[in-house]
């Protein structure tokens, strides 16, 4: 799947020839949780896909919106519990973003967002004794977003991005472990 994305992304680059003028970009990312919270314990990253939007472009900065959805598969090898269960989380992060612009590396565009992110949990499986059960949940709170791009041609670009996301913690006791999420992204993207 990745390498027919990176073929169509370097074709389509031969072909499209005005990136100055681009406002589009779409990426494609590898999500990594880590830290001590619930998020980094249970899940592990599948996929993250972005859309983003250049609103204005000025001398220094170009300003903008950007949505990404990604994808985490439960993984219970981390607890030490009597609870077999399947699941999945999938995150919506809609935020506004600045792209910086360095004169002395014009390949190269540190990246600021600040937006909100909601992850929606579902989980399957078997309690200690035996019965069945599914649970389907959600939490959300403020992400914000550091990133930097470096461009590698005209239209494609290697990104890596942080994500902090403050939970509000509504349903689960208000502690850092069920509220504080980082998430670090490697992927690629496309602007067109």
């Amino acid at each position: 799947m990745l390498k027919h994305l990176v073929s169509f992304l370097i074709i389509a680059t031969a072909l499209h020839s005005h990136a100055q003028e681009s406002k589009w970009s779409i990426e494609a990312s590898f999500p990594y949780t880590f830290g001590d919270n619930f998020v980094d314990e249970g899940y592990n990253g599948v996929a993250d896909l972005g859309l983003k939007y250049n609103f204005v472009s000025y001398e220094a900065l170009d300003l903008g919106a950007s949505f990404n959805v990604g994808a985490f598969i439960r993984d219970d090898s981390r607890f030490d519990n009597n609870i077999d269960a399947s699941g999945s989380a999938v995150l919506f992060q809609p935020r506004m973003f600045a792209s910086f612009k360095l004169a002395s590396y014009p390949q190269i565009h540190p990246m600021v967002g600040l937006g909100y992110s909601i992850f929606a949990f579902s989980l399957d499986g078997q309690n200690f004794a035996g019965a069945n059960f599914q649970e389907n949940s959600s939490d959300d709170g403020v992400n914000l977003n550091l990133a930097i791009a470096y461009d590698v041609s005209n239209h494609l670009f290697l990104q890596v991005q942080y994500d902090y996301v403050r939970l509000s913690a509504r349903d689960v006791i208000d502690t850092p472990y069920n509220k504080n999420v980082n998430i670090i992204k490697l992927g690629l993207g496309y602007r067109w």
